[in-house]
């Protein structure tokens, strides 16, 4: 079996020329970019990688913020229950967009495979499997931020108390740099597994409609069977993520900066997203023709694990 990566691109984008203009259709174009736009609310889709221009000056902006806001509420405490106040909205409304995105990414790929430009419908029809994904990201963004927690615990915490003795600087630095390197590796782990779910685990749930964990099930198999070839795959799409960076940096000059508007740089990029939503569809069908989204499923048919595809 050969897998390629370049070969899939191409596919998707001839999909996405036909797609978006055989024949064009403005508001189909405008109703596929809602759905795309909001289908990457939390996953740094549309014209979210625009944040990231500025992140470190904005870091250090909202840090010192955030001190000077803490001062404030150290020194009146009535400021307090509306911190925490603030705090469960703020969290409230995190939750609801991770529920209503969940839906949409069910949205959007089934606009992008079956050509069609619909958010109702589709919207009723993909409850449950929108409710299983989205009860699997809170789960896992909650596993996120309890190993977020962890590393914190294991080495700053440690390195922080190792400071107030001169003996033990060695040993504050060196912890330091343990936590840095365990949140990196961390950090790469769980932006993998995030891959793995938008990529994979989404197109075989639409697929098979299924639950997101019989999803991952039917998958784990061919990564243990070919790993090499998802890695691949990730550092492909790091490598055009660059790629992207650099485009969208030049054309957000050239419109203005239009293209970092919300929901309006989506529609200016929409070809971009389409193909890249594709590009997963299109390499997850090498590995099997079941799992091919744009042939019809026979009646009946299960899930093909890597035993069957050998």
């Amino acid at each position: 079996m050969r897998i390629g990566y370049f070969e899939p691109l191409s596919r998707a984008w001839e999909r996405t020329r036909v797609i978006l203009w055989q024949p064009f259709d403005l508001a189909n174009w405008l109703l596929l970019a809602f759905s795309a736009w909001v289908a990457g609310l939390t996953t740094d889709t549309g014209s979210a990688a625009a944040a990231r221009a500025d992140s470190n000056d904005a870091g250090r902006q909202v840090w010192s913020g955030m001190d000077h806001a803490w001062d404030g509420i150290s020194a009146s405490a009535i400021w307090l229950p509306l911190a925490i106040i603030g705090i469960m909205l703020g969290l409230a409304f995190a939750v609801l967009l991770l529920w209503v995105t969940s839906r949409f990414k069910f949205i959007f790929l089934g606009n992008v495979v079956r050509n069609e430009a619909e958010i109702v419908e589709p919207w009723k029809r993909h409850e449950a499997l929108g409710n299983s994904l989205f009860l699997w990201r809170l789960c896992f963004s909650l596993a996120c931020v309890l190993g977020v927690v962890l590393v914190a615990l294991l080495f700053f915490a440690p390195a922080a108390g190792f400071s107030f003795h001169d003996a033990l600087e060695g040993l504050s630095v060196a912890a330091g740099v343990l936590g840095v390197l365990g949140l990196v590796l961390f950090g790469i782990a769980a932006a993998f597994v995030a891959l793995l779910t938008e990529s994979f685990v989404v197109p075989i749930m639409y697929r098979y409609e299924m639950p997101v964990m019989d999803a991952w099930r039917a998958l784990v198999p061919w990564l243990r069977a070919r790993p090499a070839h998802f890695v691949v795959y990730g550092l492909f799409v790091l490598m055009l993520a660059a790629i992207f960076a650099i485009f969208f940096g030049v054309f957000c000059m050239m419109t203005c900066c239009l293209a970092a508007v919300p929901y309006l740089g989506t529609v200016l990029l929409l070809p971009v997203w389409v193909a890249y939503r594709l590009l997963s569809v299109e390499f997850l069908a090498q590995f099997h023709p079941d799992f091919d989204l744009f042939t019809p499923l026979t009646e009946n048919a299960e899930v093909v694990f890597v035993e069957d595809g050998e």
